[in-house]
């Protein structure tokens, strides 16, 4: 089965929602490794643990990373990982696919199972996928920080990127 080591080009985006403004922050330190074999993806499945390093980040400006990096403490916790237990509902054809990714996102000492709505392409030479899905920060053992005078939700959208090629 190839394996993908994935890396540049891969990111995650955050974005927070408030009844005045919605924020995006994005982490582009994402490695990981997928074992997955495109002809009996459907069939087989995959292997995957990602991890994302949580200090390397940009809000937007020099005063919401501050704030972001003091509020949810970056530099005590500063490694999230993602182990992928599943995939379900996979469809695809041509080395396109779409499929519902299952797993554990592992930070702050907390474990949450997370259900990622994804799509991409897996060929034997490369890996480029997206996913989508929606955490409710409280799980971690956050809240949603105030900007200003006003409060974020704590529920997020999380945007992934990912980009691999196949590893020697």
């Amino acid at each position: 089965m190839p394996r993908y080591a994935v890396g540049a080009g891969s990111s995650l985006t955050v974005q927070a929602r408030s009844t005045i403004h919605d924020t995006k922050t994005v982490w582009s330190s994402v490695k990981g490794d997928v074992n997955a074999d495109p002809a009996t993806l459907a069939t087989t499945g995959a292997t995957a643990v990602f991890e994302v390093d949580m200090t390397q980040f940009d809000a937007g400006d020099f005063l919401r990373n501050r704030k972001l990096r003091k509020d949810f403490d970056m530099d005590a916790n500063p490694k999230a990982t993602f182990t992928l237990t599943g995939l379900k509902d996979v469809v695809g054809d041509g080395g396109t696919f779409r499929a519902k990714a299952e797993g554990v996102l592992r930070w702050r000492g907390k474990e949450v199972p997370l259900v990622v709505d994804g799509e991409g392409t897996l060929d034997g030479a490369k890996l480029a996928a997206t996913g989508k899905f929606e955490l409710d920060i409280r799980k971690l053992g956050m809240s949603a920080p105030r900007f200003l005078m006003f409060k974020m939700e704590d529920e997020v959208t999380v945007m992934v990127k990912l980009a691999g090629t196949v590893a020697p």
